[in-house]
């Protein structure tokens, strides 16, 4: 019997789909990928190094959400992070990773919460999936990616990045969102050191990356992964092409986010208080107004800002970098080119007024104050703790706050100008007060006597006559005095020329001689006035500096017996008496 079989024929195995060939695949798990991008903690920006590395090959394309682990930050901030990236990459069609990708943020004892890095760990993670070619490390340490990614794709504005360009050494290139851009060209207008350029969405910038467009829009003139190096040349002239230094292409000027203040010729009456601010700010002291209810204290108040001295361009560059790492800077155009003035409602809290927060400090208002006013009305009615944080920043002009996470120190070298009613009614000392007595007394005590020591102008406020109510306002008298102001400001710059002084309110205790030299008249009548109101020695070398004040702005190097008894009226014979 014959049996008959159908013979079987090899099947050829086909080759499973892969789209990286095996000797790609061992060159991208070895390759080193770093990027630099920067954070803000507190008002300071510092440059972090992101590392990622493609650790190994999946066994099936995962997402990037899931594909990619970051070491170096928050757990929480981590998700979002990534949250945030997996939806601007599903917008661009990327959607999985053939590789675990491990990325590294260093140092790993900055805080890096918030959302600066977002663009960065876009970019590194792309390039650590093979999606991006691989770039010259060395072009790359000269550039820094700043930016938070929307889940359309977009690169939406950050706060503080002016901040993080000064962290940026010289020669260095910054990538910006373009809302941030002109903010980062202050800098660059003022020291040159860096080129900043900025860009709109995510895409943009994957597509600079594989050359094939410039960071602009224009087509890119590089085709093919053989011309990668000439892709970072394009990021470092690009600047030449697109950013012009103060203006954009509108020719639009940068706007000032400090409204302009009242002239204080507008103000009617009130010389006394008038002459007090004039003190208050030709000699940094700070002051306190006492008067019945709409008599004029918060104007003159608001009024002070516009006569002390014009800011100088550090102290502008200064201002606006505090103010965007505050996120008080409504749009890309604002800067700060006028003295700041903040004021705060009595209900604020200590943490509101000088700084605080949970695991990291945050500025308060008296660091955003810093270089101009700080308004305090309603004083008593603030809680007692609040007011008794302004003691050690109100004589050294920072503040340090310290949390279990960070310790920062933040500049606070503001002008204090409070404002109160004399008693709870307002009306202390006329027909029209319903106060008694102790209640009077209790309401005073509010201020603390350490406070009142500290505060070298006390001025008291009256009603105005109805001869003042319809005077003619007269326009321009802020100019005069700011003219005055600045020309006692610069006396007090040459007297403490090689000092750390900034003007005569923040002289020293132990050094008020080394610089208020008396007339021998002046001499005798400062003696006298000190013993016959037996005031303590803080008291008198408050007396000593607001007389050197005055004398500054009579441009007197002598302090003569009339500055002293002026300057008496304000210091021991103000509202209170602290002896």
């Amino acid at each position: 019997m014959i049996f008959w079989t159908k013979t079987s024929k090899k099947r050829k195995s086909k080759p499973k789909p892969t789209s990286i060939v095996s000797a790609d695949r061992q060159k991208l798990l070895q390759r080193n990928h770093t990027l630099l991008g920067g954070v803000v903690v507190g008002i300071d920006g510092h440059l972090i190094e992101i590392q990622a590395r493609a650790v190994q090959f999946l066994g099936k394309p995962a997402t990037y959400i899931k594909a990619t682990k970051i070491i170096g930050m928050s757990p929480g901030a981590a998700r979002e992070t990534l949250a945030r990236i997996h939806g601007a990459f599903a917008r661009l069609g990327i959607h999985t990773s053939p590789v675990e990708i491990l990325i590294n943020l260093a140092p790993a004892n900055i805080p890096k919460q918030g959302n600066w890095l977002d663009l960065p760990i876009a970019l590194i993670m792309l390039q650590a999936s093979g999606y991006l070619p691989k770039m010259d490390a060395a072009q790359l340490q000269k550039s820094i990616f700043v930016g938070e990614l929307g889940l359309h794709g977009d690169v939406r504005s950050v706060p503080g990045v002016l901040s993080i360009a000064y962290a940026a050494t010289s020669g260095q290139q910054i990538v910006v969102p373009r809302d941030n851009e002109r903010e980062c060209q202050f800098v660059q207008q003022h020291n040159g050191r860096i080129n900043v350029f900025g860009t709109e969405t995510l895409k943009s910038v994957v597509e600079f990356f594989q050359g094939k467009r410039y960071l602009d829009g224009s087509p890119s003139i590089v085709s093919g992964l053989n011309r990668m190096s000439n892709r970072m040349s394009q990021l470092f002239t690009w600047i030449q092409r697109a950013v012009s230094p103060c203006r954009d292409s509108n020719d639009t000027p940068l706007e000032n986010m400090v409204a302009p203040v009242i002239d204080f010729g507008m103000i009617r009456g009130q010389d006394q208080a008038k002459r007090a601010a004039l003190i208050c700010a030709a000699g940094g002291h700070h002051m306190l107004m006492a008067g019945p209810p709409g008599e004029g204290k918060s104007l003159i108040a608001g009024a002070l800002p516009g006569i002390l001295p014009p800011l100088t361009n550090q102290e502008r560059v200064e201002l606006t970098r505090l103010h965007s790492a505050c996120g008080l800077l409504a749009n890309a155009s604002q800067t700060v080119t006028r003295r700041p003035m903040r004021a705060v409602h009595c209900t604020a809290s200590r943490n509101a007024l000088v700084g605080g927060g949970r695991n990291i400090p945050t500025p308060g208002e008296i660091t955003r104050a810093h270089l101009g006013v700080l308004f305090l009305d309603e004083f008593p009615e603030f809680a007692r703790d609040a007011i008794e944080g302004l003691r050690q920043p109100m004589e050294s002009g920072r503040i340090t706050i310290a949390r279990a996470e960070k310790s920062l120190d933040f500049p606070a070298r503001f002008t204090l100008v409070a404002a109160m009613n004399p008693c709870p009614c307002g009306h202390h000392g006329t027909a029209r007060c319903t106060c008694r007595s102790a209640e009077v007394t209790r309401y005073q005590r509010r201020i603390s006597g350490p406070i009142l020591d500290r505060i070298d102008l006390q001025v008291s406020l009256t009603a105005l006559t109805n001869a003042e109510r319809f005077s003619p306002g007269t326009p321009g008298q802020t100019a005069q005095m700011q003219c005055l102001v600045t020309a006692a400001r610069t006396m007090q710059s040459q007297r403490f020329r090689g000092e750390s002084v900034a003007f005569n309110a923040a002289i020293p205790g132990g050094r008020v001689w080394d610089f208020c030299n008396f007339s021998v008249a002046g001499l005798a009548h400062f003696q006298y006035t000190v013993n016959t109101n037996r005031i303590s020695s803080r008291t008198m070398d408050r007396l000593a500096k607001v007389s050197r004040t005055i004398a500054d702005l009579e441009a007197s190097e002598r302090i003569e017996p009339h500055h002293i008894t002026e300057a008496a009226s304000f210091v021991i014979g103000g509202i209170f008496s602290v002896v």
